[in-house]
């Protein structure tokens, strides 16, 4: 008798456990079905790809997701996801480092062939308002569209050079860790790349 109250005791704590373990994976999943979302909005965003639908809607997750699916390529390397634009080949991919005040995470778009920039956006920081925090103003990750970076990529007081970029007054140090965090994961992604194809 007391070793089945014991088995009925296990069975019922090992079916609560799976219950509980199921429900969070099921959280787990519909957080990261929303962060993926979220990531699609800018993306497409950055490519001017239109997911609005025509009442002006930009709710509808399904939707953004099969029309990010129409023009991208997911393709996981290592422990890095990238989004290849399927008619341009143009890689899109998300690093992040250390910045003055917080960790910069930023989302970077390079043509193939790793010779120029197509653009970034920042996705997010914590740096100084009106200083280091403008690096998430629209005006500036404009520059970045379409600089070379090789050798590397330069933000610098006074862009002169094809591969500079002007830096943010006030913020060099921001700046820096901004010029360090996108040639980094240049790098890392032009390694990744040439190690699959050869």
């Amino acid at each position: 008798m007391k070793y089945i109250k014991l088995i009925a005791f296990l069975m019922v704590l090992s079916s609560l456990c799976v219950l509980l373990l199921s429900g969070a994976n099921l959280l787990y999943t519909k957080a990261s079905n929303i962060f993926n979302v979220r990531l699609y909005r800018v993306i497409l965003d950055m490519f001017k790809i239109n997911y609005r639908q025509i009442n002006g809607s930009s709710d509808n997750g399904r939707e953004i997701s099969k029309i990010f699916l129409e023009n991208f390529e997911v393709k996981s390397i290592g422990d890095k996801t990238y989004y290849i634009k399927k008619d341009s080949g143009i890689i899109v991919f998300k690093t992040s480092g250390p910045g003055l005040w917080s960790t910069i995470e930023v989302l970077i778009g390079v043509y193939p062939d790793f010779e120029k920039l197509y653009g970034i956006r920042i996705l997010s920081q914590a740096e100084t308002p009106g200083l280091g925090g403008r690096i998430s103003e629209e005006s500036f990750q404009n520059r970045f569209n379409n600089v070379p970076i090789k050798p590397e990529l330069r933000i610098v007081k006074f862009a002169s050079a094809p591969n500079e970029v002007d830096a943010i007054t006030g913020a060099s140090k921001t700046s820096k860790a901004l010029e360090v965090i996108i040639n980094r994961g240049i790098k890392e992604a032009e390694h990744a790349f040439k190690e699959i194809s050869g």
